[in-house]
């Protein structure tokens, strides 16, 4: 039988439980409960961009070491500020953007010259924070200020900014973010006037031609953009430069081994030349009987879309009324087939434009009369599918005897 010991024996002292009265005052007292219903207040826009600034200007630093602790807190606290900044100037789910905190915001962000410090450490943040400052970038060239672009303004007076995202497209894990921001610095005429005058300019002939599909594909929206947004100074680009840029469209673009890379190149051609700024451009383009052979070869295609966007600039050929000499022989060389391509060469679905621009293009066709012996002037459209050889091989010219 145990032993009651005195201790055991004793009566247990309880506390007596508190009153909830009591309670509430306590809890609301601890730093837990307090910062629970503290509200935060906001930063003014333009802080928020000066602490960018500083955290920009740390991360820069070769100094500091990549994996340390320090630089990581650094890189998550400005992964916050990036974002907030891009709350602000979008707004957060069905709240609008004050067009007041987006003022101070951007004149703070360009005063500060935070932009060239955002575009030069792109790489050294991580994928989410790249595409939240693509996206704050591409917003502050909009952004007005006292009804001023001032984003322009500050892109022509540090306008070597453009080499650094042109070139970007070389390095495949910030080329999206870099030809984004680009983009959207093109709606600035000073921009665009930049890029078409640059040596940069022949890289991007290349850069859509990358191996990486996705880096390709940005590169060539990025190309169609310089080329049709602004229209007189495209225009003025094209009259200046238009020698070796047709020359590398075709040989580099149109006549790609890449199918995407003739699909798109074909479609900018046709929006360049139908472009009424660009008439003068389109007469010499479509006098030309070696840019006739390049576009009678993509009508050969087995891909529908290549061979209709195709049709809708050769047309321009065959339309154009002062049609040079060696032109009228070649289509009267090759009317027989084409007039037999023709006959059943169709959209998928009803068109009645195309229907009619091809009825027009026939008629064209059979009224023509060559100005020198058919048999000089070589033939150049072979059938394809059918109708037309299904092989696109190179357009031969017979040469007269």
């Amino acid at each position: 039988m145990p032993i009651s010991t005195k201790e055991d024996d004793a009566p247990k002292k309880t506390t007596p439980p508190m009153s909830f009265k009591k309670l509430v005052p306590k809890i609301l007292r601890t730093n837990s409960m307090k910062n629970l219903f503290k509200s935060k207040k906001p930063r003014p826009p333009a802080d928020i961009v000066r602490d960018v600034t500083k955290l920009l200007i740390y991360v820069d630093s070769d100094s500091n070491n990549a994996t340390s602790p320090r630089r990581n807190d650094k890189l998550a606290q400005l992964d916050a500020d990036i974002r907030e900044l891009k709350s602000i100037l979008y707004g957060i789910e069905e709240s609008e953007p004050v067009a007041e905190a987006c003022a101070q915001l951007t004149q703070e962000f360009f005063a500060g010259d935070t932009m060239r410090l955002l575009i030069r450490c792109l790489p050294k943040l991580n994928f989410e924070t790249r595409k939240d400052a693509t996206r704050v970038v591409a917003n502050l060239q909009r952004q007005p200020v006292h009804s001023r672009l001032i984003a322009s303004d500050y892109l022509e007076k540090n306008i070597d900014l453009l080499d650094v995202m042109i070139t970007g497209h070389e390095d495949p894990s910030v080329a999206l973010h870099y030809g984004g921001m680009l983009r959207d610095c093109l709606r600035h005429q000073v921009v665009a006037s930049y890029v078409l005058k640059s040596a940069h300019m022949k890289k991007f002939f290349d850069y859509i031609q990358l191996p990486n599909f996705d880096v390709a594909s940005d590169a060539a929206t990025t190309f169609k953009e310089l080329m049709t947004r602004h229209k007189s100074t495209v225009a003025d680009f094209l009259t200046e430069n238009y020698s070796w840029f047709f020359s590398d469209f075709n040989s580099k673009l149109l006549e790609s081994p890449n199918y995407m890379t003739r699909r798109q190149a074909i479609k900018l051609l046709g929006d360049m030349l139908l472009d009424r700024s660009n008439s003068g451009v389109m007469v010499r383009y479509v006098s030309s009987k070696n840019n006739m052979k390049v576009l009678m070869n993509l009508m050969r295609e087995t891909h529908k879309c290549i061979q209709i966007d195709a049709f809708h600039v050769f047309k321009l050929f065959v339309a154009n009324k002062n049609k040079p000499a060696d032109i009228i022989n070649i289509l009267a060389a090759n009317r027989n087939k084409l007039l037999q391509f023709f006959d059943g060469f169709n959209t998928e679905k009803e068109d009645e434009m195309f229907a009619a621009d091809k009825a027009q293009v026939v008629k064209e066709i059979r009224e023509l009369v060559a100005t020198a012996p058919v048999g000089c002037s070589g033939e150049l459209f072979k059938p394809i599918a059918g109708q037309l050889e299904q092989s696109v091989g190179a357009v031969h010219t017979r040469k007269c005897q």
